[in-house]
This record gives structure tokens, sequence and C-alpha cells, in this order.
């Protein structure tokens, strides 16, 4: 079954709009956009997005590692998926790789993915993902429009990575738990378990993330997923479901 690329979130005067679709075990239509929501109380508001993005130029690189968080029941389907990302914030481009922790088809579903949009994302060979795995990720640019995309289950031991081509701007570097679009419309958010990012870089070295940078994922006027404020060293943060 094919699955449908991640979703872009562009930021337009303090508001956030949604692009595109997500990786996941359905049919999505691609570059559906969502409406507008507002920015208010020092964050940026999103229909998909909750994390963190540093935005401007040069960005090269970024890596994080992450507990693959758990999901529990609902009566429909339901999604998440947990990466890190060079742009997308802001433009049309977007280099990725991370996890998926949904419940679809009356179970928990877990794996690992890479994307390049606006090619659809492939889901990584040989790496099995379970809830409460320790994952470490990370797309950089080598030379030129030579990009390496990286994940380790840290758990498990298993890797992968592969030199990819890419020629996006480097005007954003992302740490996201997304709720996707699936089927052309955008999905309920996953009740996941609270996790954590940490061990962030950026061109590698510590973002240094400040409070005012943290994006909600809201739907309906409901805060779905909230990250935290950044721990005393900026590079690191936790995120829960608050729906």
């Amino acid at each position: 079954m094919g699955r449908s690329p991640h979703r872009l979130l562009v930021l337009v005067s303090g508001a956030a709009l949604a692009l595109g679709t997500a990786a996941v075990p359905a049919a999505a239509s691609v570059n559906s956009a969502d409406h507008l929501i507002s920015h208010q109380h020092n964050a940026s508001y999103s229909s998909n997005w909750s994390g963190y993005a540093e935005t401007g130029s040069g960005y090269t690189s970024a890596a994080a590692t992450w507990t693959v968080p758990s999901v529990s029941a609902t009566s429909s389907a339901t999604y998440s998926s947990a990466w890190v990302g060079v742009d997308g914030d802001g433009n049309s481009n977007l280099i990725q790789t991370g996890t998926e922790s949904d419940y679809a088809n009356g179970r928990a579903q877990y794996s690992a993915w890479w994307e390049i949009l606006p090619a659809y994302s492939v889901t990584i060979p040989g790496v099995t993902v379970h809830a409460g795995d320790s994952i470490t990720a990370s797309v950089a640019k080598s030379s030129g429009s030579s990009w390496v995309i990286s994940l380790k289950d840290n758990t498990t031991g298993k890797s992968w990575s592969a030199t990819k081509t890419y020629s996006g701007p480097g005007q954003s570097a992302e740490f996201v738990q997304e709720a996707p679009t699936v089927g052309g419309s955008q999905s309920a958010v996953a009740h996941f378990s609270t996790f954590n990012f940490s061990n962030l870089k950026v061109n590698n070295a510590g973002p240094g993330l400040v409070s005012s940078e943290k994006i909600i994922l809201r739907q309906n006027g409901v805060d779905y997923s909230t990250p935290s404020d950044p721990n005393s060293a900026g590079n690191g943060f936790s995120v829960s479901y608050t729906g």
C-alpha cells in the first residue's frame, strides 16, 4: 500500500498553515491545505505539528533522540509521528526521518520511515520499532546535494543509513510530534504517551531552544499535543497528549 508524504508547516504572519500529507498506511491526498490558526501566548498553533522549529538559513543537519510513544485504543483510527527534519517550515521542501505510532484497524502500529518531499515516504527496512524503544535519528548534508539519513533503534541495536539527493534551501530544522493527513483529511491525534526529545543538535551544536519557539497542536479549539518548555540546556523537551 502506498504511503503519502509528511506534512509541512508554513508560518505566515504569526499563523500556522499546514500543507501536504503524512506517512501513514492509507491512501492520502498530497498538498491539502488546512485553515490558518493564530499565533498567541508566545507559541505557534498548528493543526498538525507540535514541538519546536528553528528558522533562519544555513541549516545542514538536525539530530535527536526520543522514546517511541505508546498509543492507547481509540474508537476510530488515530495517528501520530515523531520526527527530525530540515526545511518544511516556510517552504515546500523537507528531508526527514522518524517513527510512527498509530492506532488503526483495531490495533496499535509502530514503524520507522524516511522521506524527501515531494516523493512518498519509505518504511525503513530491517528496523522493527516498538513502543518504548529509544531512537536516535538524523539528517545531515555531506557534500553538494548529498545528504545522509540515519536512524538507529538503540534498544534493539538495529540501524539504517543511506545517502540521498536533496537540494532544499536549509531554512529550518525541526523536532516534531505530528498528526498527519489521512485520506485527504486531517487525522485525529493518537492518544500517545508522554515522551522526551533529547540530545537535540542543529549543525552539530545544541539548538538553544527557547519557550517562545514552541508549537502546540490545536484542532477545533482543543490543544491535543503540547510540548513542554525546553530543558535548561535548550536541547530537549517533552511532548504530551493533552486532548
